[in-house]
Parts: C-alpha cells; structure tokens; sequence
C-alpha cells in the first residue's frame, strides 16, 4: 500500500524508465506509477520482476497488457499498465476495494 508521499518516489523512478510499482495504491500515487496491482498478495509480482529482468520495461509493459485485458482472478493479480493513462477513477476503485479486503483479514488476525 502506498502514502502519500510515495507518489515523488514512484515519479522518480517513471521519469528514469524504471518500474514503479503501485500495490494496493492510493489516488494520490497511481498517477505516477508504471504499473499497478490490486491484489491480496504481493506474490502476483514474481512473473513480473522475472520478466522486467529479461525484457526491461518493454517485456513487462506487454505482459502487464496482457494480464489486463485478461483480467485479474478476483481479488489477486488485477494489474495495469498505468503508465501515461489519464482515466483511473475505475483503477482507483478496485484498488481501494482490495485494500479494504486486505485490512479486513489483517483484523481477523488481532
């Protein structure tokens, strides 16, 4: 999950041609991020980091397209490619939703 001033790192690292990742994001950073998951695991990034260490950003930008148009399995591995994207009022939402699910789990624990 992101802060608010998480949102001048993830600009950083965009601005630079990295990845920046937004997980379980808030409005404030997923403007700045390259790509975004909604998901009740971080797990989901493994293919992802495996991928962007064979084919950079551009290996990643395709798969990332692809696992969206796809669409996410429920409540994991909901990803999109943020990157220059205007409209993320409906990114937004399913973010805030899994991060409600998230916080819910994590008070079931104590």
């Amino acid at each position: 999950m992101t802060v608010l001033h998480d949102f001048r790192m993830l600009q950083a690292v965009e601005q630079a041609g990295g990845l920046a990742i937004a997980f379980n994001a808030n409005e404030f950073s997923l403007p700045y991020s390259t790509i975004s998951l909604a998901s009740t695991s971080i797990a989901d990034l493994k293919e992802i980091l495996q991928v962007w260490q064979k084919g950079g950003r551009k290996g990643v930008e395709r798969l990332v397209k692809e696992k969206e148009k796809a669409g996410g399995k429920g409540d994991r591995e909901n990803f999109h490619w943020t990157s220059g994207r205007k409209d993320l009022d409906q990114i937004i939402a399913l973010h805030k939703r899994i991060r409600r699910v998230v916080r819910e789990e994590a008070g079931k624990l104590g």
